[in-house]
Order: structure tokens, then sequence, then C-alpha cells
């Protein structure tokens, strides 16, 4: 992503879910009583920023349109709005103006009535706009399949619009993702169903539309469409629990719907030629009326930019398919995916993550992986012995994102590994480095104590070996360097400093593997001060060496298994105190 100033920065709010100040009975979860207070500081977190435009992709308030209470929670969002209310563009939400038409959605559709309703309150529910050369478009999509006579209004008026903007940069909003997994997933509460999914989606395509911002789900999803980057963003009020099923642990506060770490709004800055999403956590976090942000309420960088190496452990590209379970899937399966993967790394500044081959060999992994290469991000991979010609032929395909294989032997001198790297061939733009499978075999007899354990990268007292095994390979000029490792007890600073002048002495590159584990595999590391002096030490010298970068390891918890440890993430895939702390450095 580039580094320079943009032309301008706009900020996004969804799913404020605000209620009246009393008599609201339209949740019976205590953590929508949080709702307002978490609007306001959400709004003081946006105005710290001072945006020239807000986009609030609906569901301002809880309360739907046929309730009493409606108004009187409209009252009170111009009330929380009011910091920001002269640039502010709003959206309609289902809890705005009702539901689409799914057959088993637990609330009304949007009729002629809560359509006059809403407008009388926020204004047209679809229009468009301009600001600094860019054309917003805002769509109301729970009219989208209604069958009502505004939806034909709509669609016509839609295609003009675009029509009269063809060439230009087009920003469209819209409350309900067209689709969250996938464009030809079933259709279900949380997407467009058919034919209103394909007659959308043809009309981004056709006139090369920059992104599409969406709310709705609560949750964070990533995808594309052509060129198109479409987009579901944090809420302020609460999670939706359902998704509470795509992570292996117990649920959150709540069950799932008080998911504090997945809060957040959003900035967009707007390049000349791109642009590129920065969410904010708040965090659950709550402001009174009338109260004001202190200034340790919001610490957050405004770029985080690091040149570590995060391992992705754990499946990242897997299909998670929630059960079905009412009031939102009562009928079907909802098909899903967890892209806070990507949203940490964002929120961290890594653009640089390590995978085994097999995901680039899996097909669905690699349709993935292209998606997160659109976002600059780039794949380290590892292989156990030399990738067959087959293999190599993938990578080739896919070197704009693949920047470099690390091949893994089991000895010092590489007699493993010789044959076959003499066989190997130059691929463009990708690296080679030898890497170590380290075991207890390798370690020094002590009795009968054993421990089975096993490691990746070479021991540093072996360097001299390594190198003079390199430089006897027929193909020694296609390796690069190789990969060390660095325990919890060895000096980090001066450990690092040492490598990288050897690395820079016999021209090559080491990539150091940072271990977080415990020299023992039953005992676990939960030390997050520890864990985080020595990210936070790696990643402020990463900046300063010549010729090594720095794998973390782990990216998410541990938990489990052999070298229980902490990560950069918790294994709800919020921030530990490591990776809050990169996010804020």
């Amino acid at each position: 992503m580039t580094t320079e100033q943009p032309l301008f920065t706009f900020a996004i709010i969804s799913d404020t879910h605000i209620r009246p100040k009393q008599l609201d009975e339209s949740s019976p979860f205590p953590v929508n009583d949080l709702a307002n207070d978490r609007a306001r500081f959400a709004i003081a977190a946006i105005a710290q920023h001072e945006p020239p435009l807000v986009l609030h992709l609906g569901d301002m308030v809880h309360p739907l349109p046929h309730l009493p209470t409606y108004l009187d929670a409209c009252e009170q969002a111009h009330e929380i709005f009011a910091p920001l209310r002269d640039r502010m563009q709003f959206m309609p939400g289902n809890h705005d103006i009702g539901d689409n038409p799914n057959p088993d959605a637990p609330a009304g559709p949007a009729d002629d009535e809560t359509i006059a309703q809403y407008e009388s309150q926020f204004g047209k529910s679809y229009h468009s706009f301009e600001h600094a050369n860019c054309v917003f478009v805002i769509i109301n999509s729970s009219l989208v399949n209604s069958a009502t006579r505004q939806e034909p209004e709509q669609k016509d008026w839609l295609s003009d619009t675009l029509t009269s903007n063809r060439g230009r940069r087009i920003f469209l909003c819209s409350h309900y993702p067209p689709f969250i997994y996938e464009a030809a997933e079933q259709s279900h509460y949380d997407n467009f169903a058919e034919p209103g999914r394909t007659w959308f989606l043809d009309l981004v395509k056709e006139h090369n539309i920059e992104a599409v911002f969406s709310g709705h789900v609560h949750q964070f999803f990533y995808n594309r469409v052509g060129a198109t980057r479409l987009y579901c963003l944090p809420a302020t009020s609460f999670i939706r629990q359902d998704y509470a099923e795509m992570y292996a642990i117990d649920p959150p506060k709540e069950f799932g719907r008080n998911d504090e770490g997945k809060f957040g709004v959003t900035l967009i800055d707007v390049f000349p030629e791109c642009h590129r999403v920065r969410i904010i956590p708040t965090d659950g976090q709550g402001l009174a009326a009338s109260s004001q942000l202190s200034p340790d309420q919001l610490q957050w960088s405004s770029n985080p930019s690091t040149n570590l190496i995060a391992p992705l452990r754990h499946a990242w590209a897997t299909p998670i398919d929630l059960p079905y379970n009412g009031p939102m899937e009562e009928f079907a399966r909802k098909r899903t995916r967890n892209d806070y993967v990507l949203m940490r790394l964002q929120q961290m500044g890594i653009n640089h993550v390590r995978v085994p081959i097999t995901d680039l060999l899996d097909e669905q992994t690699r349709a993935r992986m292209v998606e997160f290469a659109s976002t600059g991000i780039r794949f380290a991979l590892f292989s156990l012995g030399v990738p067959s010609n087959s293999d190599l032929d993938l990578i080739e395909a896919n070197r704009d994102f693949v920047s470099q294989v690390e091949i893994v032997g089991a000895t010092d001198d590489l007699s493993d590994l010789q044959s076959d790297i003499a066989s190997l061939r130059p691929i463009e733009g990708v690296k080679f480095l030898v890497g170590k499978s380290h075991s207890s075999k390798h370690e020094p007899k002590q009795g009968s104590r054993f421990a089975h354990s096993v490691s990746s990268g070479f021991k540093w007292e072996t360097r001299e070996t390594i190198v003079a095994s390199i430089s006897k390979m027929p193909n020694s000029g296609l390796i690069a360097g190789m990969i060390i490792q660095l325990n919890l007890t060895d000096d980090l600073t001066s450990r690092l400093t040492e490598i990288d002048a050897f690395a820079v002495s016999n021209n090559l590159e080491v990539d150091v593997n940072l271990r977080l584990a415990n020299a023992n595999p039953a005992i676990a590391n939960y030390d997050d001060q520890l864990i985080s002096e020595r990210v936070l030490t790696a990643a402020q010298l990463s900046g300063s060496l010549a010729a090594t970068s720095i794998q973390i390891d782990t990216f998410v918890d541990v938990d489990r298994g052999y070298n229980p440890r902490h990560g950069l993430l918790d294994r709800h895939y919020n921030f530990r105190p490591a990776g809050r702390a990169l996010a804020c450095s």
C-alpha cells in the first residue's frame, strides 16, 4: 500500500442500534443497554480524526419501525450524532426500515409506511452525492427482491446513476452485503437472495465500482468481485452471537454477543489510484452524555508498519458452516469464514505471512491467497524437502504473491537436501532459503530424560557449517539464505545484531524464527508482559536490520497440545497485549 498522503479520509460507522431513553423492550439482551454510550464513544472517536464525511451503514436505531419507541430512539440518535451531524450521510438498515423479504426473517419487511417514517428522520432511503471528485451511491438494500413498487424505481435509478457516472471513482454503500462467503452461496438472512444478487453484482462489475461497504452482519468480511472490493465492517453496539461459532473456544460474554474486541469504526484513506481501510477498535467502550474522551481511551496508530512475518499456524481460509439455529437461520446452514486474520494483520501493519506449501496446493486456500494478495499480503512458503517440479510450476504461476520458499531438511550439513537442490530452478522474484526441522534427537542427551519436540530453524552455533554446506552445492547461487531459531532465553537485541552482521558479511539473508514457546513443551508461556517486550523489541529492531527478517511465533494462541503459548491474538482473534502493542506502536 502506498505511503503517500491521502487525498482525503472519510469515516464509516455502522449498526449503532440506539435505543430510546426509557421504556425500551425491543431487546432481551443486557449488552443492548450499552448501545447508546457505545455509539457516543464511537462518534467522539471519529471526531478526533476530523473527517469531512461520515457514512452510517444503517441500523441507526434498534426498535423496529412498527414499535411505538421507534421515533424516541431516532430522537436519541440525532442527539448522539449531533457532533458530526453536518457531515453524516445515512442509509437504511433493516431495524430502521424493515427486513428484506426473506420468508423466515424475524421482522416485517419494508413498506410505504416504514419508508416514509424512515425518510422523515434520516432523508432519502436511496440517493447519491459527490465528494472530492468521488461519487458515493447509497441504496436501500431492504428493497432488493421486495416486489414493492419502489424496487423497480430504485433499480432504474441505480442503473441511471451508475451509467451517468461511468468512468468515475464510485463507492457504493448497502446495509445488507450481497454475500459474505462467495457470490454463489445460498440465500440467507445476511445476503441478497436471487435474482437481486446477480442483478446487483452485474452492475458492480459493469461499472467497475471501486468498493462496496456493508454492515448488518456485525462482523468483518472481505471479498472481491472483479476489481471491486467488498467490505463488511464492524458494529459499535453488539456482536451477532451466531457468529461466535467461528472460534474453537468458549464464547465471550453473553454467549458471544458482547465480544468487546470486535467493535470498531472505520477510516477510509482515498489516494489517487486506490484506497486503504483502517479499522479503529472501540473495544466496547462507552461515553456517557456530556462526557469527554480521555487521552488514554483511544491510543491507536494512524498507519502501523512492521517488517515482521506472521506464521499462520491455524487454518485461516477454511469454510465454516454455522449450525442452523434461530432466529436468523432456523432452516438453513450459513457458510462463513474467519476474515479477522486479514483485519488483524492490517491493524498491526503486518503484510508478510508464513504458511506451508500445501496451502498453495489447495485450490480453495490458494484462491483466498489471491484475495489476501490484493490487499498487499505476501506469502512465505515452507516445504519439507525440495518442492517437486509441479509444485515449482505452481509457485511460478503465483510468484506475484509468493515471496520466498523455505526448504526444510533435517541436517546441519544439508546432506539430505543436496541432490534435490542440484535440480532446483530459479523463479523470478522468489527467494529460496534453507531451514531445519530441529528435534529432540538433535539435542544433547541427559541420561534417560527425553521430551518429544520439533522446532523450525538451525541453531545459531551451527551457522558456519551451514554457510560452508551452501557454498559446496552445485546450485549454491539459488540459495539466498537460511532460517535461524532464536529462543525465549536468548538475548534478543545482541543476538539479532550479531545475526544481521553475519548475514551481511556472508552475502546471505536470514529469517529468524523468534520462538515465544517455553523450552519445555509441557510448560505454557502465558507471560504477556515478556511476550510483548520481545515482540516490540523485534519490531523496533526489524527496521534497522539489513539482511534479517523476523518471524513472530506465534500469531494466534496455541492453547492446547504441545508448547502452549500466547501469541499476538487470542483464540477469538482479539488482541493479546503483544498484538495491541504492535497496532498502537
